[in-house]
């Protein structure tokens, strides 16, 4: 007899199929994953009536296993993003749907994404959209709100020759340059591309991402910890960690409770004072969690000046951060 083969089972009326391994054991043993099925090993000497009626024995916990391992299965072929539109209101919205491991719909309205949806992968694209229906009002306001500030926005960039970006509150000119290093570097006031495919609009964004996040580490550490005699007087920790991440809806975000700092890899682009200020700004927050005139009175005590500079920032806002 083979030590390994397939066979099937009767099971409260439900045919279910099995890979049965015999193995040098002492117990028949019960296994069921989505990868699998239903899988059983038993030792040498059992039988297969003895094994067939150890499984019809256990045959309620063998068929939940089965159903759950399908389900799963099922979950991780769905395809977990679909591009998808709706008339709502007399006009067709275009939304992003994605089946995730949650336990009702949520919907999120951004200039960046547009209207996207996670939904539990049990429900139905119909009661999606009638979900959606039903916050009709909040899609066409947010939607008709971002159309309507893209109209003043800059043009995303292409990162060409003849464009510029900012660093540290200075236009610098972009020039390409083909090359196999793939990098970026300042030089002079000229702000150097070298990729290896200057048509690859994707490897040129990701080499300008990848340059402001090594230089944000580089400038705002160093800037941090100068101004940080300021707020140790008031009795705060130099934070454990400064993360830096590509953010477009803020400049930076504290977590008290982590003693953690993150700061938007596009803050190394504003002038220096600017970015000063937005560094005060997270710090205040190790001492006042909110945005209340506390933390506002707190903030003016670090940085006096502290609202000319929020200005500039908001000024120079659209043209650093390309949506």
């Amino acid at each position: 007899m083979p030590n390994r083969f397939t066979r099937d089972i009767s099971l409260k009326g439900e045919r279910v199929t099995y890979i049965l391994e015999y193995k040098n054991i002492k117990n028949v043993n019960i296994h069921c994953t989505p990868q699998k099925g239903l899988y059983i090993s038993a030792p040498f000497h059992a039988d297969l009536e003895r094994i067939d009626n150890y499984l019809k024995e256990n045959s309620d916990r063998i068929l939940d296993a089965v159903h759950r391992a399908k389900l799963s299965s099922k979950r991780k072929n769905t395809p977990r993003s679909e591009q998808r539109k709706l008339v709502i209101s007399g006009r067709t919205v275009s939304y992003e749907l994605n089946y995730k491991d949650v336990k009702r719909i949520n919907l999120s309205v951004s200039p960046q994404k547009g209207v996207r949806i996670s939904a539990p992968h049990c429900v139905k694209v119909k009661d999606i959209e009638k979900f959606m229906i039903g916050n009709s009002d909040f899609i066409i306001k947010a939607l008709e709100k971002y159309e309507k500030q893209s109209e003043t926005l800059p043009a995303p960039k292409k990162y060409c020759s003849g464009e510029y970006i900012y660093f540290l509150g200075k236009r610098r000119n972009i020039k390409i340059t083909q090359d196999e290093s793939n990098h970026a570097e300042i030089i002079g006031e000229t702000f150097r591309i070298f990729v290896s495919d200057p048509e690859n609009y994707a490897l040129k964004s990701a080499i300008v991402d990848a340059f402001l996040k090594n230089s944000s580490a580089q400038v705002i550490i160093p800037m941090c910890k100068k101004l940080y005699p300021k707020f140790k007087a008031e009795g705060i920790e130099f934070p454990e960690e400064i993360r830096f991440r590509k953010m477009i809806s803020c400049w930076g975000n504290c977590r008290p409770a982590r003693s953690i700092l993150t700061f938007s890899t596009h803050l190394v682009q504003l002038p220096e004072k600017c970015i000063e200020q937005v560094i005060c700004h997270e710090f205040t927050h190790f001492l006042h969690a909110d945005h209340s005139k506390a933390f506002y009175a707190q903030l003016a005590q670090f940085m006096p000046d502290w609202k000319k500079y929020d200005t500039m920032t908001k000024k120079l806002q659209n043209e650093i951060i390309i949506r």
